[in-house]
């Protein structure tokens, strides 16, 4: 099997995919602390998690989301069944570094001062930035998809839909979810407030700017890769 990436260029990527990943949890942190309502993945995972922690430490905001991310994955499998590719178990790798992730930086985030509620929205648009560096990152790594965008992916190859219409579905479904689970089991809503739209409605918009205006991460990567290739051409020699 022939590798699409030289193992320098990998290196490169995976620690691009690191940078996206940290940035996008320290988003996450930023919108839990702001409590304006999170990103719509995230907010059936906090209101979960805000449920069950006192009583079940495990269920921390990471934990749980990791858990909502391996229910993606065994739904893709589900999906696809043969067509399924083995390597896109690697998912789990990437929720894993998320969530651990989130865990690590909340405490942190949590020190920062709320005073008011213009600093919740600053905080929710900060995290609207932070939150879509992150993405972008990772987007430009290309190396592995978050378990949500494989989910839709595979959602849309099986039913011949438009990705970008399966993706707002997934989206509305998730937000649909963390309102009826908190009315019903905490008696108000948890995770799903006007920063929740101010994510679904920002966020895409700053990665399409970051793609215009910072190309770095493709110079970066063919760099790398051309210089692994004159090395190869120069071992041949």
């Amino acid at each position: 099997m022939r590798l699409k990436h030289s193992l320098p260029e990998i290196l490169v990527r995976l620690v691009v995919t690191f940078v996206g990943l940290f940035m996008l949890a320290l988003g996450i942190d930023l919108t839990i602390l702001a409590d304006l309502g999170t990103d719509a993945l995230t907010s059936p995972a906090l209101a979960a998690s805000t449920l069950l922690e006192p009583d079940y430490p495990f269920f921390t905001v990471g934990n749980t989301l990791i858990c909502l991310h391996v229910l993606l994955i065994l739904a893709q499998i589900v999906l696809l069944r043969r067509n399924y590719e083995p390597v896109q178990l690697l998912q789990l790798v990437m929720s894993l570094t998320l969530g651990t992730m989130v865990d690590a930086l909340l405490p942190c985030v949590k020190q920062l001062p709320v005073p008011d509620y213009m600093a919740q929205l600053g905080y929710t648009l900060l995290a609207c930035v932070v939150c879509a560096f992150g993405i972008f990152s990772f987007v430009k790594a290309n190396l592995m998809p978050l378990p949500a965008e494989g989910f839709c992916v595979a959602l849309s190859r099986t039913f011949r839909l438009k990705f970008s219409l399966v993706k707002v579905g997934l989206d509305c479904a998730m937000v649909v979810f963390a309102v009826a689970f908190s009315l019903i089991f905490l008696d108000t809503v948890v995770g799903v407030r006007e920063g929740t739209l101010i994510c679904a409605t920002t966020i895409g918009l700053i990665i399409g700017l970051f793609f215009h205006i910072f190309p770095y991460w493709d110079k970066l990567f063919a760099a790398v890769g051309h210089r692994s290739g004159a090395e190869k051409e120069d071992s041949f020699d």
